[in-house]
């Protein structure tokens, strides 16, 4: 989140009560009354929306050094962001209720929304670092049971019936352990409530298990019925299931999630320069 964004509302302030409020000498005193008001609020904003600077920034070395972020107690970055959260929500309902002079409405307007987005972004961030780390916490016994799972069926030789039996069936056993673990899985992803960055990953992924989960029961029980003479469709799937958290419309997708992430935080420089030019016209109007 910019400095400017967070710091737009004093600027507004200052600058509006340095120009002066003329042209009509009965709004000078409401005018000058409303941005003093405004600034006293804003000046309450300065703390949460430097926590939120703060934790954001703290989560993204954490992520980029592979390392975690400290639980969700009090005083985790997720914790610190939510309370800054609810701390910006009630801010913004004291600018709300705060008497307006009829000229001053556009500025009361831009001002709420930069408050409302930047509550709404904070809210976003401490969704991330809470999903994040479940989600890949979640998802970290798939990869050692998919090597039990390769290991298995990757025995091929074996003489006489009983022992080609043995290794169907072995087989079969392995693929229903896997089938019980993905299952496993995705029941605990589901508990999960992705921000709108992670989703198009969260979703492929579920998809990807799910796949992975029904076609090897099929195949266990094909193996289990003896010397199966046409698994290859259902290896195929299975295949495809597992490496579709890869195809290109998810990653598209995923792309698609973080340019819209990275508008939102955008949006916010954008609206404190917003904020800025209806001082400007504002000051110049009162002179």
């Amino acid at each position: 989140m910019s400095n400017a964004a967070r710091l737009a509302l004093v600027a507004v302030a200052v600058a509006i009560v340095a120009g002066g409020c003329g042209h009509q000498s009965s709004q000078r005193p409401a005018v000058a009354a409303y941005i003093k008001q405004i600034n006293q609020i804003e000046s309450r904003l300065v703390v949460p929306l430097r926590q939120v600077t703060a934790g954001a920034a703290l989560f993204s070395r954490a992520q980029s050094a592979g390392t975690a972020v400290g639980g969700q107690g009090a005083g985790s970055p997720e914790q610190t962001l939510l309370t800054a959260s609810a701390r910006i929500r009630v801010l913004r309902g004291q600018l709300a209720a705060l008497t307006t002079p009829p000229v001053a409405a556009h500025l009361r307007a831009l001002a709420l929304e930069l408050i409302d987005r930047q509550a709404e972004l904070t809210h976003e961030v401490a969704g991330l670092i809470d999903f994040l780390p479940r989600y890949n916490a979640t998802l970290r016994p798939l990869a050692p049971a998919t090597r039990r799972l390769e290991v298995v069926l990757s025995q091929r030789s074996a003489a006489g019936a009983s022992a080609v039996a043995a290794v169907y069936a072995s087989k079969a056993a392995a693929l229903r352990s896997f089938q019980a673990s993905v299952d496993a899985i995705q029941a605990r992803l589901r508990q999960l409530r992705p921000p709108p960055v992670s989703k198009p990953g969260y979703v492929a992924q579920l998809r990807s298990l799910q796949g992975m989960g029904s076609s090897a029961g099929r195949l266990a029980a094909a193996l289990a019925h003896g010397a199966p003479t046409n698994v290859q469709p259902l290896i195929a799937r299975f295949d495809d299931a597992a490496t579709s958290t890869h195809a290109v419309a998810v990653q598209r997708a995923e792309i698609a999630a973080t340019r819209a992430y990275n508008s939102r935080t955008a949006v916010l420089a954008a609206l404190s320069r917003r904020v800025e030019l209806e001082r400007v016209r504002l000051a110049n109007a009162l002179q």
